[in-house]
């Protein structure tokens, strides 16, 4: 005769009492419809898969807390990925924010570095070196770049004029400067 399922929150519970076997079963339950979750919140495949495993991770250090009076198992792990996801949205943010600004501050600074008489050769391999660097770039990237940095677009103005997702189009500026900073590390 075979065994009754076990629900989501007696799975949770037996977790939390540190039956691995019972983890396993709530992962294969649960990880397809938190790691959908997590895809949506974050706009990144592969941030996704790693929030789904952090998020396990700490669903089982955190199984023992799960009171099935107070919520759904379901519901209880939701918060616990959204937290991790926004969490590490505003970690990006604030990544992003700092990887845009020196990468701009570098090319700015090659541009409009003060030209002397002794410096004119140099100014002019510098503008050269950052035009290399540019054009280096996938087209997509090189492009969001300019408008966002040499015209003054904001990622919102870009992802509606382009009608591109606001998510492509900060990640492509990102992935662009990331790319430009490290191509002109050599160059400048």
């Amino acid at each position: 005769m075979p065994q009754p399922e076990l629900s989501d929150e007696d799975l949770l519970q037996r977790t939390g009492r540190g039956d691995a076997r019972a983890f396993e079963q709530l992962y294969d339950r649960m990880a397809p419809r938190l790691f959908g979750l997590l895809r949506q919140m974050l706009a990144d495949e592969r941030e996704a898969e790693d929030m789904l495993q952090d998020g396990f991770v700490q669903l089982w250090s955190r199984a023992s807390d799960f009171d099935p009076a107070r919520s759904k198992a379901f519901t209880w792990a939701v918060m616990i990925f959204r937290h991790k996801a926004i969490d590490r949205m505003r970690a990006l943010g604030r990544r992003n924010r700092l990887v845009e600004s020196a990468a701009l501050e570098q090319v700015t600074l090659a541009a409009h570095t003060p030209v002397g008489a002794d410096d004119e050769v140099g100014a002019g391999e510098r503008g050269t070196v950052v035009r290399d660097a540019l054009n280096d770039l996938p087209k997509e990237q090189r492009q969001l770049i300019e408008y966002a940095f040499l015209k003054g677009l904001t990622h919102h103005v870009l992802a509606d004029s382009l009608g591109i997702p606001l998510g492509t189009v900060k990640t492509n500026i990102h992935r662009g400067l990331l790319r430009l900073r490290d191509l002109l590390k050599g160059g400048i």
